[in-house]
């Protein structure tokens, strides 16, 4: 977060400047209307009075133009900090992945992002205000410092101690926030997770329950807010009570300096001004430190999300890994290369997880088999290095933790049991290489401003890939979702795909894995939401299409375990038994136990009569 304020400099220092001449001349405005009234009742209606009237005149329309400026300035700096905010918080959740997850709710990620950022934003758009108050209370000062030394010391000391009381109240504001900050997170989490699950809720009849559940954590967010406004309120009243107070006091004092004969008229209105106008700096000395509390309640949130490191790589890498994303370069003493050929790419030779000693042939396509499917899942979490800690794998003998994170994700392809797919273009959604062109053409230059001319440059289809997604799109059988966008690649799918089916979605999700032609495809339950006639379409040309590359596919469905090459049976974090499908069939009618075993446990996920 160190550029927040420094990427909004020029923004903040105009917004300082205009607001420092504003407040200035804010508070001499008083003091030239006290010597034109002494001027009007010593000499009358003279030329000094006219002067000092055409005086007014121009600072009120300096005071209107610097206040106008000052504004539009702070708001452009309040809106870019706001948005750089968002856009870090985006960035790093994007970077570190699911780790986030192990510590923070979606729905607490949603709110940080949308709510304290804010907060940030404002409490940088009251700089300006905060250093020309400070101008302002100097300048009177100064002022009643010149008429009246008891009078100015009166005022010099006395305003920092009250304003230092009356902050006195924001640590308990600060704590309040922070529990209604916290409620709300959970709020949102709430609501977040439910939209997510809404179908299965409306299957199980839980939308009462979630009801409910929402009802309860909404009241409990009001009572929150409750308790923050109270305490509101009350600085609130303060800084109308405490000014209004000490502008008494200052009067009271004035006017007897007055009536001694110590103060002239024009003086003595000029002290009223002046008292009064001091009622400014201390509201928006007030307002700072109220919004402090927000920012601080914010920033910690914000500051907690930046702290989650990733599980897999380190966030270095992963930043250095955004510069050139379909080239990646090679990490810092790094011996191996990015080729595409067996003899050049590690990623063409054996892989082996430690953990299991179990050892994957290069260049053939493997199923793995157990009859606790989640063993089979971590492994091939572990073999696309998706946690560092787990990670213990091998490739042509190197630690797959050892070679550079991006030349692992561009090699090893990981497609889970059930994918995400994102909302857009339908080629961009298999194929996000190749994003379309943005629409919003304002958007795009206003992103120019912030991020600078690279933000604007065109994202065009890139038209010649259309063959290829087409033809990752016949391996896994998705023909019928090109129909349903009006047979058109430029179709627009809604959000998170909503408007496609479950099988649509994931044999959508299965062609953006092939599109892509890694070394090494790891498929979790990749035909689990189809059917049999197209459960083996896909197999037969998935295993055509892979020939010749290393292809792990976790399934039980004889469909796909009869078309790979070879068949690993895992049980207990151990591998039993491997072969070809019908090997194993055959050696199981023998009386091979361990092929039986493998037998029992496919027939059983099939639902079939062993």
């Amino acid at each position: 977060m160190s550029d927040l304020i420094t990427s909004s400099k020029k923004e903040l220092a105009i917004g300082t400047i205009s607001r420092t001449v504003q407040e200035v001349v804010g508070a001499i405005t008083p003091v030239v209307l006290g010597i034109a009234l002494d001027s009007g009742i010593k000499n009358g209606a003279t030329s000094g009075v006219w002067i000092a009237a055409a005086w007014l005149a121009v600072l009120a329309i300096v005071q209107a133009g610097s206040m106008a400026l000052g504004h539009g300035f702070e708001i452009l700096a309040w809106m870019r900090t706001a948005l750089r905010s968002i856009t870090q918080i985006h960035n790093h959740v994007t970077r570190t992945g699911p780790a986030v997850l192990r510590t923070k709710s979606s729905g607490e990620v949603v709110a940080t992002a949308m709510s304290d950022a804010e907060h940030v934003g404002n409490l940088v758009e009251f700089i300006p205000r905060l250093i020309g108050g400070i101008f302002a209370f100097l300048t009177v000062g100064i002022v009643l410092l010149n008429q009246h030394v008891g009078l100015g010391m009166v005022v010099m000391i006395g305003i920092p101690i009250i304003t230092f009381a009356a902050s006195l109240l924001i640590k308990p504001l600060q704590n309040r926030q922070q529990i209604q900050r916290d409620e709300q997170g959970k709020l949102t989490a709430l609501g977040a997770d439910t939209v997510a699950g809404l179908r299965v809720l409306r299957g199980i009849g839980g939308e009462e329950q979630f009801a409910k559940r929402y009802a309860e954590q909404s009241q409990k967010v009001r009572t929150a807010g409750n308790a923050v406004a109270r305490l509101q309120s009350w600085i609130d009243g303060l800084q109308i009570l405490i000014p209004g107070i000490f502008t008494a006091f200052v009067l009271w004092q004035g006017a007897r300096l007055a009536m001694d004969g110590d103060l002239t008229i024009g003086q003595f209105t000029a002290l009223f001004g002046l008292t009064v106008y001091l009622v400014r700096p201390i509201q928006i000395v007030m307002m700072v430190v109220t919004q402090f509390g927000r920012a601080r309640v914010g920033a910690r949130k914000m500051f907690n999300i930046f702290l989650i490191q990733p599980i897999s790589g380190t966030l270095d890498e992963r930043i250095a890994s955004e510069s050139d994303p379909r080239h990646p370069e090679q990490g810092a003493g790094a011996e191996v290369s990015t080729g595409s050929g067996p003899a050049a790419n590690p990623f063409f030779g054996e892989i082996v997880d430690q953990e299991t000693g179990i050892a994957f042939t290069p260049g053939i396509a493997t199923a793995l088999v157990s009859s606790a499917t989640q063993q089979t899942a971590e492994l091939a979490e572990r073999l696309a290095r998706i946690d560092d800690e787990r990670a213990d794998v091998t490739i042509s003998g190197t630690d797959v933790r050892d070679l550079p994170l991006n030349q692992v994700r561009h090699n090893i392809l990981l497609a889970r049991a059930t994918p995400e797919l994102f909302g857009g273009q339908f080629r961009s959604v298999i194929d996000a290489a190749t994003p379309y062109t943005i629409v919003d053409r304002p958007l795009a230059k206003a992103r120019a401003e912030v991020f600078g001319p690279e933000a604007l440059a065109e994202n065009v289809p890139n038209e010649e890939r259309d063959d290829e997604i087409l033809s990752a799109l016949m391996t896994a059988d998705s023909h019928d979702v090109l129909s349903s966008l009006d047979g058109s690649l430029s179709g627009e799918v809604t959000e998170k795909a909503r408007s496609l089916s479950g099988g649509q979605r994931q044999r959508s999700a299965l062609a953006r894995a092939i599109l892509q032609s890694p070394p090494v495809l790891i498929l979790v339950e990749p035909t689990s939401a189809v059917d049999s006639h197209t459960e083996d379409r896909i197999a037969q040309r998935l295993t055509e299409r892979r020939k010749g590359l290393t292809t792990i596919i976790t399934s039980g469905s004889p469909l796909i375990l009869n078309r790979v090459d070879e068949v690993i049976l895992v049980e207990e974090g151990r591998e039993v038994i491997r072969g070809s499908h019908d090997e194993l069939l055959a050696r199981a009618s023998a009386g091979d136990p361990a092929a039986q075993r493998y037998e029992w446990v496919i027939t059983r996920q099939t639902g079939e009569e062993s």
